[in-house]
């Protein structure tokens, strides 16, 4: 039989350790197979009497089951032979973290490694399984002692095997949301309100229904797919009820972590004291419904199941400037959430006819927004994706961060390898890492030719740190620490250190991202043969996977609070990176310099006759960032897009041949025109290669309009503004666009244009309790005017939408929320947006044309016509960019605009 594993633990049989395998089967079957003869296990570094110190382990601790002497390479460093060291067994896996402290204060003993490894990672890591991985599986007739398990097949295998699958299993999402009662409109209490309804949608379908509502009171003339229950003791009955039978392997829900199932858990505990029990099983072993809190963290664990929190998944992987459920499906899926405000609830709960139906419609859509988020933006695709390639868990990546996977992989390698890994560094360790870290330099930007440039051709580094790394046996083991290699053998990066030659000892870093980069290279070309359109989506997510965790291995060898850290290697990689480009940048405009064109290929001098037919394109480097080079392109006639191809890929053939293997510079794109205005701060108009053609967008660096602390109208202002720019050449049109919309704003009236309030709306993150909050801030005024009008503030980790309202109060107290100043048309503070929103942003793009604050700031209640008229300068300017036609492309929509939306 083979399955997909989905979760894993391990429960105490006779005081041994007994390993559970839960996922679903090909046949769609869920399965739980028990996986018994794994033992829990540590290694101890000591300076010398090994046998005594093996001696007194056994003698002074009864939970170890064995010592014994093993020979293992220590976590960091060039070692030219492994070390002896004692492995320590002991009976169950909470008797690691029991003696390794005691064990510590041995005479003798130095350190103990791997001691804060789960036991069910340790034995996934050590059988070679994976997470989201397949597993075969023949069960034995051996007998369990297990209790109840909610799952359709039970099995008992000592030694189950993985297996190459892709395809995932037919899995089952269950979707859920809970609607409490709030008294009097005030935020619901688990001691106070109770849950009166829970929707639920399902994919695919219970029992016939695609949803079903369940409603703690009697209902009539709401359908088939709603549930009316006596009361909530028998509502949440069955809703557990449901659970178990529907048997989910994803558990989905929009903020449940932080509160339905927070709020459910804490909501049964009350009735229970009330003598109310209710069985809230909802693992896969029958374990009631729990959380608990890590910090600002809600961690839930369903034995068996994977619980998706679509919230932060939404946060991770989307740039929005509010999260309600409400505005995300708006942004990305355009549906509509329906809403009840907290202060009708009670009423449409009261009542028994069409308030109560609109409510439960209400209720039901919640759900299924959630369901449509993970299945119809595939949500879920790169986390089992990236759960197969570094064989961490899925909850435990939905969870955990890059740290996590990376430390799997490290994991897995260093025990092929015979290399331990420590302990995860405590707080001490941390602040001294810390404190060191600020000698860590990044990466090398090169100061922009500033300006509007044209026919700008972009290479970039593929994978440039982890190449880096592979190119130069960077690594942990590769470091000379005590052990010195012979002559000849180590690598000097520019920032010191030396590392050992691959051709001495091969690093573990390097070799797993050799391993991936392959692996990727690998899954790209099988995506072109392949037409199964699932298939391709697998593909797709797995290649981008590997892309996600070839990146995070730099970053990881310069977190302080990794197991594994090294400045020495940080550096080194960042060292070799700006080395590189200045190079580059050396062998681009002394070495090549110039690039000349002939019958569809491109030649440098050396390589060509003399002939005026030719096309010489001279070369200049004008910006460069970490991994990107920008290389300006000149030439006597006028330079195609196929033209600055031929440029770009010559460049990166010639740069690439003088790197080392797997380093290589790529020809990315062109930017018919760019405007730099500062380091990490540009504009371009990039063209792309797409099919037999080109497609071309507007990208953006370091500028206001995808920033979410500004307000959506200096976003869209700006937007345009490069349009005109980049696109038209149109300077001027640029000016009187900005002094179009500044002239809407200083004449706005909210009572004729609520729309406007939309526009106006800035945003920012509530991310921790008031009280932590040294400095009042206008988002935390905002929160406290909604609580005093509706008794809850928000709840932390939301964005909170404000305008800046017209009146003499200090700023911070002149916040308000959106919606009161729409329903009760408060006037805005127009100088505000004018000069702090719309003005500072747009005068740092026109200023590089010498377009000053004056010419920008206009009120056609208070200036003449004729301050409309571009002055000199801006004539001469504009004149001095060529427009579209003249380089091939195609004007934006230059159509009348009649209101400030069309901005």
């Amino acid at each position: 039989m083979n399955f997909q594993i989905l979760d894993a633990d391990y429960v105490t049989e006779d005081t041994a350790p007994v390993v559970r395998l839960f996922g679903r089967a090909e046949d769609g079957k869920s399965v739980c197979c028990y996986v018994p003869g794994f033992e829990p296990y540590f290694y101890v570094n000591a300076s010398d009497e090994l046998d005594l110190i093996c001696k007194l382990i056994k003698e002074r601790f009864d939970v170890v089951k064995n010592v014994e002497i093993v020979q293992r390479f220590e976590p960091v460093g060039y070692q030219k032979s492994k070390k002896s060291m004692i492995q320590v067994t002991t009976y169950e896996p909470r008797h690691v973290p029991e003696i390794r402290d005691d064990i510590l204060q041995i005479p003798g003993v130095m350190e103990v490694y791997e001691t804060d490894i789960l036991f069910r990672n340790r034995f996934l890591i050590d059988r070679e399984l994976h997470g989201m991985g397949w597993v075969s599986v023949s069960p034995s007739q051996e007998a369990h002692q297990g209790g109840k398990i909610y799952c359709d097949t039970v099995c008992l295998d000592r030694q189950p095997a993985e297996v190459d699958k892709l395809p995932n299993a037919p899995l089952k999402f269950l979707s859920f949301d809970i609607e409490c009662l709030p008294i009097g409109g005030s935020m619901p209490s688990p001691d106070e309100s109770p849950v009166i309804m829970i929707s639920l949608t399902f994919a695919p379908a219970y029992n016939g229904h695609d949803s079903i509502v369940l409603v703690a009171k009697p209902v009539s003339g709401a359908g088939p797919d709603v549930e009316s229950l006596q009361n909530e003791e028998s509502m949440l009955k069955r809703f557990f009820e449901i659970l178990r039978d529907y048997d989910p392997d994803i558990l989905i829900g929009y903020n449940i972590n932080d509160f339905d199932i927070p709020y459910i858990s804490d909501r049964i505990k009350f009735l229970a004291d009330s003598g109310t029990n209710i069985n809230s099983g909802s693992g896969r072993d029958g374990r009631p419904m729990s959380y608990r809190k890590i910090g600002t963290m809600t961690m839930i664990s369903m034995a068996g199941r994977v619980v998706v929190d679509v919230l932060p998944l939404v946060r991770s992987q989307f740039s929005l400037k509010r999260y309600t459920l409400r505005n995300v499906a708006k942004e990305l899926l355009d549906r509509e959430k329906l809403d009840v405000a907290p202060s009708e609830m009670e009423d449409h709960w009261n009542d028994e006819g069409e308030k109560l139906l609109k409510f439960i419609d209400y209720a039901r859509r919640d759900s299924e927004l959630a369901m449509e988020l993970v299945m119809k933006l595939q949500l879920l695709d790169r986390y089992i994706a990236i759960s197969r390639v570094s064989g961490s868990l899925l909850q435990e990546v939905i969870d955990g961060g890059q740290t996590s996977m990376v430390e799997n992989l490290l994991l897995r390698e260093c025990r092929i390898r015979d290399r331990v890994i420590p302990p995860k560094p405590d707080d001490n360790l941390v602040y001294s890492r810390n404190k060191n870290s600020e000698g860590l330099k990044g990466g090398e930007v090169l100061e922009p030719k500033k300006g509007l440039l044209e026919n700008v051709v972009i290479l970039d580094y593929k994978s440039l740190y982890p190449t880096i790394m592979m190119a130069h046996n960077l690594c942990y083991s590769t470091v000379v620490e005590k052990d010195i290699p012979g002559e000849g053998e180590t690598i000097t990066p520019p920032s010191g250190g030396r590392f050992v030659t691959a051709d001495v000892s091969k690093g573990i870093m390097p070799a797993i991202l050799e391993n991936l980069l392959n692996r990727r290279i690998e899954t790209k070309k099988r995506m072109k043969d392949i037409s199964n359109e699932d298939e391709y989506k697998a593909l797709d997510a797995t290649q981008l996977a590997m892309k996600i965790l070839l990146n995070s291995f730099y970053g990881y060898a310069g977190y302080t609070r990794a197991r594994l850290y090294s400045l020495t290697l940080a550096n080194a990689v960042t060292s070799f990176g700006r080395e590189n480009i200045l190079t580059t940048r050396s062998l681009i405009e002394d070495t090549i310099h110039t690039i000349y064109l002939k019958d569809g290929n491109s030649y440098l001098q050396s390589e060509i006759a003399s002939d005026p037919l030719n096309k010489d394109i001279s070369l200049s480097v004008v910006y460069g960032d970490t991994d990107s080079v920008f290389v300006q392109c000149t030439g006597k006639t006028e330079i195609s897009l196929e033209d600055a191809e031929l440029v770009g890929k010559k460049i990166s053939g010639i740069v690439s041949a003088s790197l080392p293997d797997p380093m290589e510079l790529e020809f990315e794109s062109i930017a018919k025109r760019a405007l730099f205005i500062a380091k990490k701060r540009y504009a371009i108009w990039v063209f792309e290669r797409f099919g037999d053609g080109w497609k071309d967008g507007i990208k953006v660096k370091g500028m206001e309009t995808v920033r979410r602390d500004w307000c959506e109208l200096t976003s869209k202002t700006l937007n345009r503004v490069l349009e005109l720019v980049l696109k038209a050449g149109e300077v001027e049109a640029a000016v009187q666009h900005v002094r179009k919309v500044v002239d809407s704003i200083r004449n706005l009236d909210v009572t004729k244009d609520r729309d406007i309030i939309d526009d106006l709306t800035m945003t920012r993150m509530y991310s921790k309790r008031r009280e932590h909050y040294k400095n009042k801030q206008p988002h935390i005024t905002v929160a406290e005017k909604m609580e005093q009008r509706t008794g809850s503030l928000p709840p932390v980790g939301e964005r909170i939408p404000f305008v800046i309202i017209a009146g003499k109060d200090l700023f911070v107290n002149r916040a308000e929320d959106p919606e009161y100043v729409r329903e009760n048309n408060v006037p805005i503070d127009v100088d505000y947006y004018v000069k702090k929103q719309i003005l500072p942003p747009v005068e740092r793009i026109l200023g590089v044309f010498g377009v000053d604050l004056v010419n920008l700031d206009y009120d056609s209640k208070q200036t003449g016509l004729s301050d409309f008229t571009a002055g000199p300068s801006e004539k001469k300017i504009r004149r001095s960019v060529p427009r579209t036609s003249d380089i091939g492309g195609q004007p934006p929509n230059s159509g009348s605009q009649s209101s400030l939306f069309d901005f």
